[in-house]
């Protein structure tokens, strides 16, 4: 009845897929990575401003990090687009945003429009686009501290799912870190209990899956779908769930920390939020099959 981005493993890895190191102070990976490190995190993307690292390059910040690196860019000299799992930049035709993400999704990398608040045209980029990004920025932290509605982005997610398009979504801290400090948004990719080691592909396998959920501080513990029944179970200081569909409606909604709910068969989409406070996390649409 619906495609489940997900699987029972309860192991959540934590990363931050929106970081430089080419534009701003004390941004080196061997401060950056350990500081993320000390804070929970398992992995973390570099992505300067057109430019990607070297296999060599990032061997040695691999080895300065103290947790898994996956290497990219951040493209294009406005409408940016994270291009993740890459050691060299892709050329692209043009600044049309379509265009771009087209050729830059057929070099294999992860593809997620940014900050679509910064731009006026930013939901119109996300639109035009949504058929082959495998997701955007429904938070970014460096734009909410310089003022912008992250909120709204979440309008503009369930605009473009609602008329048919299936993109996932992330958040990031945009990390430079004269303006903004670590630890604002994230995801947590899910990875297999047995697995031992984990690689960047790995994490980039399951980010195109979307095999991962975002947050601004909220977690999930699990999130299990039989095909009919839907069992979440978040941290403790989660105070209501939601089951949001079509249109952005509240489909189903709970007080508290865990949820049970029997799928509706009739929505094209459904996704779940955990609400702590003002702070969210958010699941990865389940699409009608």
């Amino acid at each position: 009845m619906y495609l489940n981005p997900y699987t029972d493993s309860r192991r959540w890895l934590r990363g931050n897929l929106h970081g430089h190191t080419c534009c701003g102070r004390f941004m080196d990976v061997s401060e950056s990575g350990p500081m993320y490190a000390s804070l929970g995190y398992d992995f973390m993307a570099i992505t300067d401003h057109n430019m990607a690292p070297s296999e060599a390059q990032w061997r040695t910040w691999q080895s300065q990090a103290n947790l898994v690196l996956i290497p990219g860019e951040e493209n294009g000299s406005t409408d940016h687009i994270l291009e993740l799992g890459v050691f060299a930049v892709t050329d692209t035709p043009s600044d049309n945003m379509v265009e771009r993400t087209a050729v830059l999704k057929k070099s294999g990398g992860f593809i997620a429009a940014c900050h679509p608040q910064q731009y006026d045209h930013g939901a119109e980029n996300i639109h035009a686009a949504a058929n082959i990004l495998h997701a955007f920025e429904i938070y970014n932290g460096l734009r909410e501290n310089r003022g912008c509605d992250e909120a709204a982005n979440i309008a503009i997610w369930d605009d473009v799912l609602t008329k048919g398009h299936r993109i996932w979504g992330v958040a990031t801290d945009d990390f430079h870190c004269q303006y903004t400090t670590p630890g604002k948004g994230w995801v947590c990719v899910q990875v297999p209990e047995e697995d031992k080691t984990i690689t960047w592909q790995t994490l980039v396998q399951q980010l195109k899956k979307g095999a991962f959920y975002a947050s601004t501080s909220p977690s999930f513990d699990h999130i299990v779908f039989d095909g009919q029944t839907l069992r979440v179970k978040c941290d403790s200081f989660v105070q209501k769930i939601r089951i949001v569909g079509p249109e952005g409606r509240t489909v189903f909604q709970i007080e508290g920390n865990r949820l049970e709910w029997a799928a509706e068969p009739d929505l094209t989409y459904f996704r779940i939020e955990g609400h702590c406070g003002v702070r969210r996390t958010w699941s990865q649409p389940f699409f009608k099959a």
